[in-house]
């Protein structure tokens, strides 16, 4: 038996912050999305539930250049949704490309946005639009999940896979880690594309991420050599890969612990290089990465 008392108050569970309990009571990030999304009297969805659509891509904005004129005329803000799609290694085919073109002239700002991390962003997108956004993305095998919120985010690689057979395994094992660390959880597909929870089936769990899931974002890149472009030491997690002397992938360094983010005025927090961790096979990228789900100690 567990003596309590002799548990010091540095090892005693910490409470949940504000964001994690949102997380923790949301069934597994549905929440009341469905209800707020039902909602016509707004363009606009709760607090909690803002907090949840970042796991599917979504963010809830208002238009700042008229926020001021609105609020003096006692009517609500120009509230819209940016989605962000989720596309490893920021490789897009020319058919989903013109369906993306094309939803964004007919349901978004009509802006198309490249970001910083080899994906598109859609803006202006009201609350009515978004079911009709995701779903013509699905109907080109795209779609928006975890490529915001506390997760794994997009994953970068070097472009232009085609080039070379090295390119193409290291895209592939991109896309193959990016699917690996996707959330578990059917909510996407229940709220965005109406697909029904099977009754009796065995019930859902986040084995890689838990019921809180991180507590910040979480970035990955993956690298070939002597290219950098996907800039491996800025990431949580990098992969560079090595070239044996036979010309094939032999596996990859590992590098931990980069990012490029600070709180002001928080000297805790500040930009860093990741350290290079150690070398792992191919075959040992998914373990790797998520390794906290089959070694509670974790790998570091």
């Amino acid at each position: 038996m567990i003596d309590h008392s002799m548990i010091s108050e540095s090892e005693a569970p910490k409470p949940l912050v504000a964001n994690e309990g949102i997380k923790a009571a949301s069934n597994l990030l549905r929440g009341g999305i469905v209800r707020d999304l039902a909602d016509t009297t707004t363009g606009a969805i709760s607090e909690d539930s803002s907090q949840l659509t970042k796991f599917h891509g979504l963010y809830l904005q208002d238009d700042r250049d008229v926020r001021n004129a609105l609020k003096k005329a006692g009517k609500e803000k120009a509230f819209s949704f940016m989605l962000r799609v989720r596309l490893p290694g920021g490789r897009c085919t020319p058919a989903q490309w013109l369906v993306l073109d094309r939803l964004a002239e007919q349901v978004a700002a009509p802006s198309l946005r490249l970001t910083t991390r080899q994906t598109f962003q859609f803006h202006g997108v009201l609350k009515a639009n978004l079911k009709p956004l995701v779903r013509g993305m699905h109907s080109v095998l795209l779609d928006s999940i975890a490529a915001c919120g506390d997760v794994n985010r997009n994953v970068m690689a070097a472009p232009n896979p085609e080039r070379s057979p090295l390119l193409q395994q290291v895209y592939e094992q991109a896309c193959a880690w990016s699917q690996y660390a996707l959330p578990k959880t059917r909510a996407y597909h229940e709220i965005w594309l109406d697909d029904e929870l099977v009754a009796g089936g065995e019930p859902e769990t986040e084995p890689m991420y838990g019921a809180t899931y991180l507590p910040r974002k979480f970035k990955t890149g993956f690298a070939l050599p002597p290219s950098n472009d996907v800039d491996v030491f800025s990431q949580d997690l990098g992969f560079i890969a090595i070239v044996g002397d036979d010309g094939r992938l032999a596996g990859y360094n590992v590098t931990v612990g980069g990012g490029q983010g600070m709180s002001h005025g928080n000297e805790k927090t500040f930009p860093r290089v990741a350290d290079v961790l150690g070398f792992v096979a191919p075959e040992h990228v998914n373990a790797i990465g998520g390794g906290r789900a089959h070694h509670p100690a974790g790998f570091w």
